[in-house]
């Protein structure tokens, strides 16, 4: 059945011999249609809410993945739509490939971040399950987006740890309106936590996996494909938080593509 929102059903997910397709969601259309640009046999399909798809195969070492590239458009609730509709239609391996903010001034603009988890500040995810659960990326994901780091070349520029997923961009994260003290305040307790970066869309990303795996745990003599859905978050860091005016489009730009690198690249480590 055609998906409302994405405009897909399981026949344009399907591909790698019963996995379903890879799916690589950036928020931006422009930056799906980029990463969409890198894909062999390249079909595009439309759809009335901009959520365009872009199917395709990766290929490397001889080895063929097919794939997805799709927007989710900005927040939690947008990728809450996008994802579920995708896993409704058979997508089992999912990667988040956005934009941060850093928290810790270890990780520069330019640099990646690889969420091993995130905060639940979105909002969304907390009609999916309570609070009590945290937001998870599965360690092989992880683990496959470090090795794309590394086949990428960027080792040195990737940073692994946990993220913020927040519902408001300009008063949590930049302090901006009435509540700007207990913002800033809470952000600066998130830095003292360890968390490394804030978005809006990984927890939620995280939290839909968890649910669609329920009842199906494999052991690990079975293998990581058989983990019947697992999530990963690649991001290219923006600028440091509290940089609210201070965005250089150069660095933005790298950013972006070293995210798209490391995604392409993990994508071969993880199917």
């Amino acid at each position: 059945m055609i998906q409302h929102h994405i405009g897909l059903d399981a026949t344009h997910l399907a591909g790698n011999d019963g996995l379903g397709r890879v799916v690589v969601l950036p928020g931006s259309r422009a930056r799906a249609a980029a990463i969409g640009a890198r894909f062999d046999a390249l079909t595009v399909v439309d759809n009335a809410r901009g959520h365009t798809a872009h199917l395709g195969s990766l290929t490397r070492g001889g080895r063929r993945v097919d794939v997805l590239a799709i927007s989710s458009g900005m927040g939690a609730p947008s990728t809450e739509i996008v994802a579920h509709e995708l896993l409704a239609v058979g997508a089992r391996r999912i990667v988040r490939v956005g934009s941060c903010g850093s928290l810790d001034p270890a990780l520069r603009a330019g640099d990646i971040a690889i969420l091993s988890g995130a905060v639940r500040d979105e909002m969304s995810s907390r009609h999916l399950a309570p609070v009590e659960l945290p937001a998870l990326a599965h360690p092989d994901a992880v683990a496959a987006m470090v090795a794309g780091a590394r086949a990428a070349g960027l080792a040195d520029h990737a940073f692994v740890g946990m993220g913020h997923s927040k519902a408001s961009l300009y008063a949590r994260e930049f302090g901006m309106g009435p509540m700007a003290e207990e913002n800033r305040a809470y952000m600066r307790l998130l830095a003292r936590c360890g968390v490394i970066a804030s978005e809006m869309e990984a927890s939620v990303l995280f939290v839909l996996a968890s649910a669609a795996s329920a009842g199906r745990a494999t052991s690990i003599a079975a293998g990581s494909l058989a983990v019947p859905v697992q999530t990963a978050c690649v991001l290219g860091v923006y600028a440091h938080h509290e940089d609210v005016g201070g965005l250089d489009p150069a660095l933005c730009a790298l950013a972006d593509v070293r995210a798209i690198d490391t995604a392409l690249a993990g994508i071969f480590a993880w199917v």
